[in-house]
């Protein structure tokens, strides 16, 4: 695999296909939360406002930190380093596809690390009892959704765009 030197222009592009993903994420966060916080029934009241129960503001760093990776880019990256390898072509759309499956499979490979600390501590204590029973709940299962269906369709909409960029 050849070695691709970090220019301004390259980081920018994943800046700003992470910026769309981190946006996009939190468009379908705040509609599922509103959506579900529409047919809610409770008898203990309407809880906390969808727009904490959406993470938007948790989930705002990460706007941020986009943001600022795309302004910093030119501070961040070394001279010394984008002169020897900078003639390589540079390629948007490959970019943003590469920002569109890191978006998707990055939860992923979160959770399932998740899973294998748990079951190793599981193994470990000899007992369900510290933890596993939460794997029996629908409710984790439904959160677990909730949290990761956001990065997945941003992921998507990162990928759907990706194809609308030129070279």
């Amino acid at each position: 695999m050849p070695r691709v030197s970090l220019t301004p222009e390259r980081i920018r592009d994943h800046a700003a296909a992470f910026l769309i993903a981190t946006l996009a994420a939190l468009v379908v966060d705040a509609v599922l939360q509103l959506a579900l916080d529409g047919v809610a029934v409770s008898a203990y009241g309407r809880g906390a406002p969808w727009w904490i129960t959406a993470h938007l503001v948790e989930r705002g760093r990460w706007v941020a930190f986009a943001a600022l990776g795309g302004w910093l880019a030119p501070f961040v990256v070394s001279r010394d380093g984008v002169a020897k390898d900078a003639k390589a072509p540079h390629d948007r759309a490959e970019a943003w596809r590469q920002t569109g499956v890191a978006v998707i499979a990055i939860p992923l490979l979160w959770v399932l690390a998740t899973w294998v600390v748990s079951a190793i501590r599981f193994t470990l204590l000899g007992s369900w009892s510290t933890d596993g029973l939460v794997f029996l709940s629908p409710g984790y299962y439904r959160g677990l959704s909730m949290d990761y269906a956001p990065w997945l369709m941003a992921g998507v909409t990162v990928l759907g765009v990706r194809r609308h960029l030129g070279a």
